[in-house]
């Protein structure tokens, strides 16, 4: 189980294997999209046709392929952004709306899945590992971490406990 902040989607893909399940809560999308319904997560992925559904059923088909991080991944493109009456609350793109999607996609749609799944256990991290470490920064006087980054965190929580 890890917290959402730890979220990295290329880290993930690399760590899970038949043996290995993670619990991690994706992180939220712009507020924006988030609040008018075109975030990511409202696009539907429709494997037959090789193609993704807006909300309001406009297709988003296969543009081209690329790779960003040693990954390669998919990009559709919304060709009917000029008549659908939505552009402005699903983007700021001249050219309309893209998704990308990673060839091991559905690896983050399955542990998307069984977080939603096992909520109940997911809400139990935060009980578990939350407080001991809130309980030692308190203790020493320290109300939040001073610097950014995994490596910094952990050197500044190592002082701590030194």
């Amino acid at each position: 189980m890890a917290d959402t902040g730890y979220y990295n989607y290329l880290e993930i893909i690399n760590v899970v294997d038949e043996s290995t399940e993670l619990l991690i809560k994706p992180q939220k999308g712009k507020q924006n999209k988030v609040s008018s319904g075109f975030d990511k997560a409202n696009i539907k992925y429709d494997s037959i046709n090789d193609r993704y559904i807006c909300p309001l059923g406009y297709e988003l088909p296969f543009k081209w392929n690329g790779k960003q991080d040693g990954k390669e991944y998919r990009r559709y493109t919304c060709e009917a952004f000029v008549f659908c009456g939505q552009k402005e609350s699903c983007t700021s793109a001249k050219g309309g709306r893209s998704v990308t999607r990673l060839s091991d996609e559905e690896v983050i749609e399955q542990i998307t899945e069984n977080t939603r799944k096992q909520s109940n256990i997911y809400k139990q991290r935060g009980h578990i590992v939350e407080h001991p470490f809130g309980t030692i920064k308190r203790h020493w006087g320290y109300t939040y971490f001073l610097t950014r980054g995994l490596a910094s965190v952990g050197t500044e929580t190592n002082l701590s406990c030194l």
